[in-house]
C-alpha cells in the first residue's frame, strides 16, 4: 500500500470513525469466562470517589511468573469477572489511559471480589452512563483552535490537503500543545514518508496529552514504516487500552506483525479490527491476504483478493493485486513457487 491509501485514507477515518467512538461509550468488551470451574475472579474498578470506569483494561497475571493468564475491559458499570483460572497467587491490573493500580489475590480464594481504584486526572474516563469525562488538556484549548482543526478535519474528508495544511497551522498557531492537531499533522507527514517529522509531532501530541489514543495508534503506523515493529506494537497496545474501538490500532498491530513474520497473530489482529469497524474497509482485505499467502492458505487469500478488488476496482494497488491473483492461480495448478503481494 503506498503513499495516501496507506496513511492519510486510514487516517481519514481515524479522525472520524475512531474519534466518535473514543467519545461516545461504545460498545464495553469484557474477557472472560474460559469454562466451568476453576477460580473466579470479579469485581469493579472506581475512582477515588468511587464513580465506575467503563472500558478499563483488566489485566490477570501470575504473581510468580508474570504471565497474564487473561485479560478484557470493564462493563460500562464498571464491573468485570474471570473464571475457569488455575488456583495461583494473582496480581490484579487496571488500566486507564496512563493510569494504573493493582491488587494481589493470594491462592485458596475460589471466588474473589475486589474493587481497584484508579485515579484517572489527566484521561478520559467512560461513565456508567456511557458519556465520557474530557482530559485536563482537551480543556485548555481555546475554541478558535478548536474550530480550525474541525475545518481541517473536513477538508480531509474532502480530500483537500492543501486546506488541511492551512488550518493544521491555524490551529498551532493558536494552541501550539493541540495534540489532536500535532496527530493529524504528523499524519500528513506519514503521507510524505517524513516519518522523522511525523514521530517528532507525535512525541509533542504524547506529552501533551498523554490520553490522546490517535497519537499512540500514529506513532505505530510511523514506527511500522521506519520497521520498528516492537515498539510499534507497544504503542498500539497503549493506543488500545486508550480506546479499545481504535480499529486502527488493530490494523497498524497487523502489519507489526506481518514485519515480525508472526502471521496466526497479524491474523487475529485483523479480526478484532473488522469487528470494530462499521464498515468494510479494502486494505484490511489486503493485509489479510498478505498472512494468508505466508501461512499457504491460498484459497483464503484469493478470496481476500477478490474482496479487495470488489471494493477497489481501479485503485492504486489494484493492478498488483491482479498479477498477485494470476501468480496465485499458475501456482495452484502447477506447484511453482509462492507468489506474494507486498504490505508497505
Amino acid at each position: 500500500m503506498k503513499g495516501r491509501l496507506a496513511v492519510v485514507l486510514v487516517f481519514s477515518s481515524f479522525f472520524t470513525i475512531c474519534g466518535i467512538a473514543q467519545n461516545s461509550g461504545m460498545g464495553p468488551r469484557t474477557s472472560m469466562s474460559n469454562g466451568m470451574g476453576g477460580v473466579v475472579i470479579s469485581g469493579s474498578v472506581v475512582t477515588p470517589q468511587g464513580t465506575p470506569i467503563g472500558e478499563a483494561r483488566i489485566e490477570v497475571r501470575d504473581l510468580q511468573t508474570g504471565t497474564a493468564m487473561a485479560s478484557g475491559y470493564t462493563r460500562s458499570d464498571g464491573s468485570f469477572e474471570f473464571s475457569a483460572l488455575p488456583m495461583t497467587n494473582y496480581e490484579v491490573v487496571a488500566l486507564h489511559g496512563m493510569a494504573e493500580t493493582r491488587e494481589r489475590v493470594p491462592a485458596g480464594e475460589m471466588n474473589a471480589s475486589i474493587t481497584l481504584r484508579l485515579n484517572t486526572a489527566g484521561t478520559n474516563v467512560q461513565q456508567a452512563d456511557g458519556t465520557a469525562t474530557v482530559s485536563v488538556a482537551e480543556y485548555r484549548v481555546p475554541e478558535k483552535a478548536r474550530q480550525a482543526f474541525h475545518k481541517a478535519e473536513a477538508a480531509l474528508a474532502k480530500n483537500k490537503l492543501e486546506d488541511v495544511s492551512k488550518y493544521l497551522s491555524k490551529a498551532l498557531q493558536i494552541y501550539p500543545s493541540y495534540a489532536p492537531a500535532l496527530t493529524l499533522q504528523a499524519v500528513m507527514a506519514l503521507d510524505k514518508n517524513d516519518t522523522k517529522s511525523a514521530i517528532d509531532e507525535l512525541d509533542k501530541a504524547i506529552h501533551s496529552d498523554p490520553g490522546y489514543a490517535m497519537a499512540y495508534t500514529a506513532t505505530g503506523a510511523a514506527l511500522n514504516q521506519q520497521a520498528r515493529f516492537d515498539e510499534a506494537l507497544r504503542a498500539c497496545d497503549r493506543a488500545i487500552t486508550l480506546a479499545p474501538e481504535a480499529w486502527q490500532a488493530h490494523f497498524e498491530m497487523a502489519k507489526s506483525y506481518i514485519g515480525k513474520a508472526e502471521y496466526q497473530h497479524a491474523l487475529e489482529q485483523l479480526a478484532r479490527a473488522q469487528q470494530e469497524i462499521p464498515h468494510d474497509y479494502a486494505p484490511i482485505h489486503l493485509v489479510r491476504a498478505h498472512a494468508l499467502l505466508a501461512l499457504k492458505n491460498y484459497n483464503d487469500a484469493m478470496t481476500e483478493l477478490q474482496a479487495f478488488l470488489t471494493l477497489v476496482p481501479q485503485g492504486p494497488d489494484s493492478s498488483e493485486v491482479r498479477e498477485t491473483m494470476a501468480k496465485v492461480k499458475a501456482f495452484m495448478a502447477s506447484n511453482a513457487a509462492p507468489p506474494s503481494i507486498a504490505t508497505r
